[in-house]
């Protein structure tokens, strides 16, 4: 991940698809972190969209909150116009939110955990 305002969403969508195998549920628990999605949609004569948006929160006194948005606008032939992601913390410390992303992607790509000083 480089930086929220533009982030790796590789990531994010990795952890979603080990986590999130039933689409039909809003909310779940995963490595440690609570996930909600929310979908909006509308489709109109000439175009829609859907926006869906994940809350991912770490529970504890250290605990944070972060906001990942997916946006996507299609035509009346259902060809992507215009896709767009951003993510945004939400509260609590962002070095901690950046330490479980960063210990994630360790682990999702097979590579041993380094103490903070070894990085």
């Amino acid at each position: 991940m480089r930086s929220f305002a533009h982030p790796s969403f590789r990531l994010i969508y990795a952890l979603l698809g080990e986590a999130h195998t039933d689409m039909r549920k809003t909310k779940w628990s995963h490595r440690g972190a609570n996930w909600v999605r929310e979908r909006h949609t509308f489709n109109g004569t000439a175009s829609g969209f859907a926006i869906d948006q994940y809350l991912i929160s770490k529970p504890n006194p250290n605990g944070w909150t972060l906001l990942v948005v997916k946006e996507m606008w299609w035509d009346h032939n259902d060809k992507s116009i215009r896709s767009t992601q951003w993510a945004k913390p939400l509260s609590g410390s962002k070095a901690k939110t950046w330490e479980w992303l960063r210990a994630e992607e360790r682990r999702i790509n097979g590579q041993p955990l380094m103490s903070k000083a070894a990085e």
